[in-house]
């Protein structure tokens, strides 16, 4: 039961659950609309509002100065806001417009946001939760991995786009790194194998060792951290382990609180959750089928978020998301459909100057496209997939021969 309410902040306060990158967005958007109610943020981090995807960069240059801020002094000034650190929501009633927080006390709200994020997939076999078995998403993950001694044999579990960063990162501090995936290639949702085949081999260059095929069938943990056994009996000694193979949406908090869930909190194209006063944004939403781990479709659901808070009539949509990743000015770009069974598909491959280009075409149109090293042509392939421009000769668009191509 809740208990007498007077004490707590006014009940038309904006209450906001969880403070990651899709969090500092809307508050810097509600900020630049001039949003005039209070808003109290709760997070269960002590670091808030922080840029996730600098995190590699910061792990592998501890000398440069980084900022990872994302909501700075101005914003905060510009806004009626209470920030509540290291908090957790203990529970919380849709119906009556109150939460109960970790620390005892309740509050009442007007509307609240859910922005719970998600949790990392861990290994399936057993294992004793501990330190060195973590995921790599957080300044607290940082913080950990910046402090493993010297040349630390650490086990990376993923080879998509979190496990190559946090790979990379701990290779360039100086660590002995064994990245372990699944799949027969890197990135195999962004990457067909020939560009893939490039990029391993950028990884081996750097003296990272790849398993791939691979997956963990045994984790030696008892007491401590020991040893990783692969599915093919190898052992492998390790000090570290990190869990990059995969995200889950945070839907535990939703759940209690009797909101609709399928994977992730379900919401409407107005961010909308089954209770029309809470909206839930980020990477715990569920939309159209759809979750999202990446940062461009989270963006634009804190963009139509703000506006719907001012009063506005925005709806989000489903648009064609695009990957990037730079490691150590290795550029990876890919958009589009690169699995579709009928496509033709052409593939220009520089094994001396580790760059690539892959195309996939469909009924004389550009349906998908992947870049490594050489970006020149991103851009150009996104307005063609986009425009669903028809294509004269595919062999214009591979060779960059663009007043040609179309």
């Amino acid at each position: 039961m809740f208990s007498d309410l007077a004490n707590n902040p006014p009940d038309d306060t904006l209450l906001i659950i969880g403070f990651g990158m899709a969090t500092a967005r809307l508050l810097n958007r509600l900020a630049d609309l001039g949003y005039p109610g209070p808003i109290c943020v709760v997070s269960r981090e002590k670091n808030v509002g922080y840029n996730r995807i600098q995190l590699t960069p910061w792990l592998a240059n501890p000398e440069a100065d980084i900022d990872l801020n994302l909501v700075n002094a101005t914003v905060l000034a510009r806004l009626n806001i209470r920030i509540l650190a290291q908090t957790d929501v203990v529970s919380f009633s849709a119906d009556l417009h109150r939460v109960r927080l970790s620390d005892g006390s309740e509050m009442p709200f007007a509307r609240a946001v859910m922005a719970t994020g998600s949790q990392p997939v861990l290994p399936e076999c057993d294992f004793r939760s501990q330190p060195a078995i973590r995921a790599f998403r957080t300044l607290e993950d940082g913080y950990f991995l910046r402090a493993l001694p010297e040349q630390s044999h650490v086990a990376v579990l993923g080879g998509g786009l979190l496990g190559l960063e946090a790979a990379w990162g701990l290779r360039q501090l100086g660590h002995r790194v064994t990245l372990i995936h699944r799949n027969s290639h890197l990135l195999n949702r962004q990457l067909s194998a020939p560009l893939a085949a490039l990029l391993a081999n950028s990884f081996v260059k750097a003296g990272i060792t790849l398993r791939l095929k691979r997956q963990i069938r045994a984790i030696d943990s008892d007491p401590r951290l020991a040893r990783i056994t692969l599915d093919n009996a190898e052992a492998l000694p390790v000090h570290c382990l990190i869990a990059a193979a995969g995200i889950r949406p945070n839907i535990d908090l939703a759940q209690r609180a009797g909101l609709a869930t399928g994977q992730g909190i379900q919401v409407n194209a107005a961010l909308q959750t089954s209770a029309g006063h809470i909206f839930a944004l980020g990477e715990c939403t569920e939309f159209a089928a759809q979750t999202f781990g990446l940062v461009a479709p989270v963006y634009a659901q804190a963009e139509v978020l703000a506006q719907r808070l001012m009063g506005g009539a925005s709806e989000f949509a489903l648009t064609q998301t695009d990957t990037r990743l730079k490691i150590s000015g290795l550029d990876v770009f890919s958009t589009g459909q690169i699995n579709h069974p009928k496509a033709q598909v052409l593939s220009l491959v520089d094994q001396y100057q580790q760059r690539g280009r892959t195309l996939h075409f469909l009924n004389h149109r550009l349906i998908g496209a992947e870049l490594l090293g050489d970006l020149s042509l991103a851009n150009y392939c996104q307005d063609l997939i986009q425009t669903k421009h028809p294509i004269s000769d595919p062999r214009d668009v591979i060779l960059g021969r663009l007043q040609n191509a179309a």
